[in-house]
């Protein structure tokens, strides 16, 4: 993570296409691999296009709301990310995708704006932010996923 830009940087290697990758994002069915069943999404991947995901976790619902500034399949995606329960601010993901040469990938996953500086700020030198475990973890699942062959292809 690059702590000097107040940014949340990661790069991380899947065993699957550019492809495959770019639908984890984009693609409810694909997503699935890394929300929860009770999850809703409405997705417009499109320059432009909106989207919204809530996800219900016991008697809370979480709202995460967006646009799409960059759709490029399968190597870029940039798109606004807000939570309005929890602040008015808009923050920016840009997701980075190649081929690593041998049938994987190899994802930049860049996170920065207001709310990732405020979070980033209150946490300890050498600490994770709860936004970075958070994206590590689904992560992990999405490579979980990758490596059973158990998500849609497409």
């Amino acid at each position: 993570m690059e702590t000097e830009n107040k940014i949340i940087k990661i790069t991380r290697n899947f065993s699957a296409t550019p492809e495959e990758v770019f639908d984890t994002f984009t693609k409810p069915e694909n997503m699935r691999v890394w929300w929860t069943d009770q999850t809703t999404f409405d997705i417009d991947p499109r320059v432009g296009g909106k989207w919204t995901i809530v996800r219900k976790e016991g008697d809370t619902t979480y709202t995460a709301i967006g646009e799409y500034l960059e759709v490029e399949r399968p190597h870029r995606l940039k798109y606004t990310y807000a939570m309005p329960q929890f602040s008015p601010n808009s923050d920016t993901i840009t997701i980075d995708i190649e081929s690593d040469g041998k049938g994987g990938s190899v994802m930049t996953y860049t996170h920065e704006g207001p709310d990732v500086v405020e979070e980033l700020a209150s946490v300890k030198e050498g600490a994770m932010s709860e936004s970075e475990k958070g994206w590590r973890k689904g992560f992990d699942l999405m490579e979980s996923a990758f490596k059973t062959k158990s998500h849609p292809s497409g």
